[in-house]
């Protein structure tokens, strides 16, 4: 495809929805990526059972979409960049892949196109990193001779909920920006909702992150609060979202990991500190989701020396679920693979399951594998961390192994719930 209507960069959980919504709106569309093992799995698998893209297989048969490597972009009326904008080891936000892709649209666009920035950004970094880039490459004007506006993603790879359905945000560098922005995105939306700026589109985006943060944090804090009166917090705040008005529930469990809450969360403290000014109540949130993964070991440890009388060391521990959460195939910052390493720190011989990551890379480069099915056989006890719902765990309820669930931030043996 020499040319195309829309090229979409970046071909994750946002760029895939994206690329089918819009070839479903009868835009020719070139999905690219760098990886070109994604790009054979996502061949492979679109149509499959399951697939939370179903329609996929029909799309790039028909020739509506396809999917090529990185490299020269095609011509294009619209490029959409949906590249991920991970959280570094230091804590700082990785911004390479996104400047990347700037770069590539800034070489290949021409005159008149619209450039629409899916990506999670911090708030400011489109205008003061992104658009000079995309101007200083192309040798365009923004706002001029090209229209760019940010339409911040939002999707959840749990629920499935049809990406053209979500409300989208959109905000242009100008009025003609945001205008065309919005044009193009009603073809393929259900609802576009235009906000006054970029930043402002950047900020909702970071406040809804945030929100969730803080929820969760407030949440897990309940369940140690109940902890001590000896009262379940998720029957708490089952009941108290039985109030029809001003509630909105929020669960505990063993920290918020993923690619957005975390991260996110970070940009809003980060745009804070920039101005002087220090968020409480977001520093105290981070702090709370920071220390969850070795309150869980703590919680774990404490369970097994009280009811069945077993030390953390030398402990032969099955973990069951390691995603991110429920349903996705994503360890990104995930508070179960923390959980994990401070285990083996305690000196525990760790074991897995999860059918939807079959290995994972350990600190110190060690590979560890999945169990093939879910059998605690040779283990002294199971510890649940993240709970999928098409996972059968009735092979744990046999015999006599100690089982922990701690899906819902407390250790709570397996017997419990019965």
């Amino acid at each position: 495809m020499s040319r195309a209507d829309v090229v979409v960069i970046g071909l994750g959980f946002v760029g895939v929805p994206l690329a089918a919504a819009a070839a479903r709106a009868g835009f020719q569309v070139c999905g690219v990526d760098a990886a070109a093992e994604k790009l054979s799995h996502l061949a492979e698998s679109a149509g499959a059972q399951g697939s939370q893209n179903p329609e996929l297989r029909t799309l790039l048969t028909t020739g509506q979409l396809e999917l090529r490597r990185r490299g020269a972009l095609p011509d294009a009326d619209v490029y959409c960049i949906s590249v991920p904008t991970p959280m570094r080891a230091d804590g700082r936000i990785d911004t390479a892949h996104l400047l990347d892709a700037a770069e590539a649209v800034g070489k290949a666009m021409r005159k008149g196109a619209l450039v629409l920035v899916h990506s999670t950004c911090a708030p400011g970094s489109l205008e003061q990193q992104v658009i000079p880039l995309i101007a200083r490459k192309s040798r365009l004007l923004p706002g001029i001779d090209f229209h760019i506006a940010h339409a911040p993603e939002r999707i959840d790879p749990a629920r499935g909920t049809p990406t053209a359905d979500l409300p989208r945000i959109v905000a242009g560098l100008t009025p003609q920006c945001t205008k065309a922005a919005t044009t193009f995105l009603r073809s393929a939306f259900a609802r576009v909702v235009p906000v006054s700026s970029i930043r402002t589109a950047e900020f909702v985006k970071t406040f809804e992150n945030t929100f969730r943060l803080v929820n969760i944090s407030l949440a897990n804090e309940l369940a140690e609060v109940c902890r001590g009166h000896d009262v379940d917090p998720v029957e708490v705040i089952e009941a108290a979202a039985t109030k029809p008005y001003g509630f909105l529930p929020h669960h505990p469990g063993i920290g918020a990991g993923g690619g957005c809450i975390p991260v996110v969360t970070e940009f809003f403290r980060a745009s804070a500190r920039q101005r002087g000014v220090i968020p409480p109540m977001v520093e105290a949130a981070l702090a709370v989701n920071a220390a969850m993964p070795g309150r869980t070991v703590e919680l774990i440890r404490d369970r097994l020396a009280r009811s069945w009388k077993l030390s953390l060391s030398r402990c032969k521990v099955l973990v069951v679920g390691v995603t991110y959460k429920p349903d996705v195939v994503d360890i990104r910052n995930s508070c179960a693979v923390q959980v994990i390493n401070r285990l083996r720190v305690e000196a525990a011989d760790v074991g897995y399951y999860d059918p939807r990551i079959p290995q994972l890379r350990m600190e110190r480069g060690r590979a560890l594998r999945s169990t093939a099915r879910l059998d605690a056989t040779g283990f002294d006890i199971a510890v649940i961390l993240t709970k999928h719902t098409t996972v059968d765990y009735s092979a744990l309820r046999t015999g006599a192994l100690p089982v922990l669930d701690c899906s819902s931030g407390t250790p709570v043996p397996w017997q419990d719930h019965d």
